[in-house]
C-alpha cells in the first residue's frame, strides 16, 4: 500500500494527521511531501500549525496538523480553468 493511500485511510478514520503519527503509524517519514502530492491531485487539508508535541524524550516540539477536508478538484484541472482568462 502506498504512503498516499495508507494518509487517506488514517485521516477519513481519524480526521487529521501529524508528522509522529504519519511515522509511527504508517512509517511515512515525508509527510509534507505526501501531503502535498496528495493536495496536486484534488485532495484538500486545513493545516494547524504549531501544535505542541512530545518527543520520544519527552521535550515540547511544535509540528503541523493536516485536517483532511474530502476531495475536490486537481491542481492541474483547476489550472486548465484558468488558461485564456485573465
Amino acid at each position: 500500500m502506498s504512503n498516499q493511500t495508507e494518509v487517506l485511510a488514517y485521516v477519513r478514520t481519524k480526521g487529521s494527521i501529524t508528522s509522529l503519527e504519519a511515522i509511527e503509524h504508517i512509517g511515512d517519514t515525508r509527510l509534507a511531501s505526501t501531503i502535498f502530492i496528495m493536495k496536486d491531485k484534488g485532495h484538500i487539508f486545513n493545516t494547524e500549525y504549531p501544535v505542541k508535541v512530545k518527543n520520544r524524550r519527552g521535550d515540547d516540539r511544535y509540528v503541523a496538523r493536516y485536517h483532511y477536508k474530502g476531495y475536490g478538484v486537481p491542481v492541474a484541472k483547476r489550472d486548465d480553468l484558468w488558461k485564456g482568462e485573465e
